[in-house]
């Protein structure tokens, strides 16, 4: 255990100081305009995983390249608040995290926490390893990012076996400790199984929402002789790589969706006889088709029988 609380003194602070960066995993500290009075990290064993307990000053707390180059630890940390809020940075994440909420992120990746006011912080470590084999298996091949869970459910039974176990750890046998241990590992995967299912739920219908906009958009223009998937997907704000990606998912392709839309469209007006009066080929224009010979081809192709002849069939 790691303690520090004294009277102002500078060369305490500074090795104060100094114990924060090398306390559970090698950081760089930014103070907040006072230095740091006060400060304890107590590493609790549990098993094949480590529960540390942060008490601390109003500071932030940067985990930089350098500090992952010299300590080499990528364990995952699964963090809960007993007390006092920070606020979470972590590649393009960015959240608060209150008492009672959980939160998952990676010391194998650059972080920072700011401790916003006196804050009592539980971190579990799992080894990357273990968290690989027991809680990311079970996430579908989803890719890992830094989250926070609000209180409730199980991530409020988690928080509140953490706290317990911050008191009663070393009172615990070995087989105790692996016992809790292997239960906070189900219990983790569950709880970011559901946080995931139900991104993917949201991500799923967005997604949907984005694709109707995208075929009303085509449905509107597909006439449009020069409409091109790049002006598609220039017209909805995407990329044509992820224009082709919601179309291979609906296991079509945007040019067989235009050619198929255009086909339709010119059989239904062969077989109009308001349409009587005009030429295939017109017809044909009309609908999108910039190649008569090509048209013809394709028309037949599709249907079995040339626009000339269904046009003749259909006047009998």
């Amino acid at each position: 255990m790691t303690t520090g609380k004294a009277p102002i003194d500078t060369a305490r602070d500074a090795a104060l100081e100094d114990n924060v960066r090398s306390a559970h995993v090698a950081v760089d500290v930014e103070q907040h305009g006072k230095p740091i009075r006060h400060f304890t990290c107590t590493e609790l064993p549990l098993g094949k995983l480590e529960l540390f307990r942060i008490c601390i000053d109003p500071v932030a707390i940067h985990r930089r390249s350098g500090d992952i180059a010299s300590d080499a630890n990528d364990d995952f940390l699964l963090s809960t608040q007993v007390e006092g809020t920070v606020l979470v940075k972590q590649g393009d994440t960015e959240f608060t995290q209150h008492p009672g909420e959980l939160s998952i992120m990676s010391a194998g990746q650059p972080y920072t926490v700011i401790h916003m006011q006196r804050s009592d912080r539980l971190v579990l470590h799992i080894p990357a390893a273990v968290y690989r084999e027991r809680v990311l298996a079970h996430q579908e091949g989803r890719r890992f990012h830094p989250r926070v869970m609000p209180a409730g459910g199980l991530a409020s039974i988690v928080h509140e076996m953490l706290k317990s176990l911050a008191f009663e750890t070393h009172q615990l046998h070995a087989t105790e400790q692996y016992t809790l241990a292997e239960s906070l590992l189900e219990l983790t995967s569950a709880i970011l199984r559901s946080d995931t299912d139900h991104e993917h739920e949201t991500r799923h219908a967005r997604q949907s929402a984005l694709f109707r906009r995208i075929l009303e958009f085509m449905e509107a223009n597909y006439m449009d002789c020069t409409l091109t998937p790049e002006k598609i997907a220039t017209a909805n704000g995407i990329s044509m790589r992820y224009l082709h990606s919601l179309f291979q998912q609906a296991g079509m392709t945007v040019s067989r969706w235009l050619w198929e839309r255009r086909l339709k469209a010119t059989r239904e007006d062969l077989l109009d006889p308001n349409m009587d009066h005009m030429r295939v080929s017109e017809i044909a224009f009309r609908r999108g088709f910039n190649d008569p010979a090509h048209f013809s081809r394709a028309f037949k192709n599709r249907f079995d029988v040339s626009p000339s002849k269904l046009r003749q069939i259909n006047q009998q």
